[in-house]
């Protein structure tokens, strides 16, 4: 639900809220985010309760029609469903919901495209509003199906304390660290989305930034607690580069839930995180090929590849304490924005046609190197975090 698209995913300028940074996706997002990490950090009893309340306020949600700003009631439900989950989970659990986060988010969009298209006729499907498209039945009887399993568990269960440690105060500097880095980064894009030199171009790399920073946050924790946070970094520059999809027939929304299911298992039986950090960075380099016939490289990567790395690398990355697991999970989402960016008409519509092979521009070898780079250093830390757990365990 965190990734789920809104009514509201680019408004003007108007509204309750300053600006259309706060009326976007990512302000709702971290808005997700900050719950699941204080549900995580400061509830320890009636955890139950709480992941109940999230569920029920997603079902709420999922009614039709739509109101401005529902996008902030879904995200701090499903935050609060996120942080409730992450608290009760360990082991196994942790792992099931990690696969079902990435799951939702690899599926979010395919499935709001399938459902535009499916529910309006071709030729007028581009120009259809996601607020005047029937309700999805299927979506809605899960979302009430959840909600209530989450009440028959919130009323039989006899004990629900978690037995987890108290948190640090480091973690929860980070964890509210990532949701303002997301929002002010995405102040950044949108503001030079408006600021197109005099050829109607423009290009933005700050979203690089996000990668440093939050490499040196998961340095900061302590232990080898910030490798889930490693992990996360390298799945959201891996997948802000890849091909988007619109599945034609609803099997193919079968795709990626099972591939991650596979990665999921293999994650939590063989965990070797760098070796899912390499098959994100080997997804990430596919985009060089950016023209016909060998772009096909770059979409097999996004459908067969992506899902199974990103489940494994996350998965392998586990354990970690519950507010960097809330974090962690949460991550994408806060983060749901390009960060290499190119934008304006001739990126669209270039003023001479590109011959079919292998050949790519300027801008694709600088973009994809620098996202391949970004996704070898999280990798990099993440060997450094072993060594350095691996030096404390021995008390060198």
């Amino acid at each position: 639900m965190l990734a789920a698209p809104s009514v509201d995913t680019y408004p003007l300028a108007d509204g309750l809220l300053p600006g259309p940074v706060f009326t976007s996706d990512v302000a709702a997002a971290a808005a997700g985010g900050l719950a699941a990490l204080a549900v995580a950090t400061a509830i320890r009893r009636r955890v139950l309760a709480t992941a109940l309340v999230g569920a029920m306020v997603v079902a709420v949600v999922a009614l039709p029609g739509g109101w401005r700003f529902d996008m902030y009631v879904a995200t701090i439900g499903a935050g609060l469903l996120l942080g409730g989950l992450v608290v009760l989970g360990a082991g196994k659990l942790h792992a099931a919901l990690a696969g079902a986060v990435v799951a939702g988010l690899l599926t979010a969009e395919p499935l709001a495209q399938f459902r535009e298209l499916d529910s309006a006729p071709q030729r007028y499907a581009s120009y259809l509003a996601a607020s005047v498209q029937p309700v999805n039945a299927a979506w809605l009887s899960l979302a009430i199906v959840t909600a209530v399993a989450a009440g028959v568990v919130a009323l039989t269960a006899g004990n629900d304390t978690a037995p987890v440690a108290r948190a640090r105060g480091r973690e929860v500097a980070v964890g509210i660290g990532v949701p303002i880095l997301g929002v002010g980064l995405y102040r950044s894009f949108h503001h030079a989305l408006f600021s197109l030199d005099d050829l109607g171009e423009g290009r933005w790399l700050w979203g690089l930034v996000a990668v440093p920073v939050l490499i040196a946050a998961a340095l900061w924790l302590r232990g080898r607690t910030g490798a889930v946070l490693l992990a996360a970094t390298a799945v959201v520059v891996a997948a802000g580069g890849t091909v988007s999809w619109s599945p034609a027939v609803w099997p193919a929304l079968l795709i990626a839930p099972a591939l991650v299911a596979v990665g999921a298992w293999l994650g939590r039986r063989r965990p070797m995180p760098v070796v899912g950090v390499g098959l994100l960075a080997l997804v990430a380099a596919s985009g060089i090929v950016d023209r016909p016939p060998w772009d096909n490289v770059n979409f097999a990567a996004t459908i067969l590849v992506l899902p199974f790395a990103v489940a494994y690398t996350i998965v392998a990355s586990l354990p970690s304490t519950a507010p960097v697991t809330a974090t962690s999970l949460a991550l994408p989402s806060v983060l749901a924005l390009p960060l290499v960016a190119q934008f304006g008409w001739t990126a669209y519509t270039p003023l001479t046609d590109d011959a079919a092979g292998w050949s790519p521009g300027a801008w694709t070898w600088t973009s994809v190197c620098a996202s391949t780079a970004a996704i070898l250093a999280c990798g990099a830390a993440m060997v450094w975090l072993r060594h350095r757990g691996t030096s404390e365990d021995i008390g060198t």
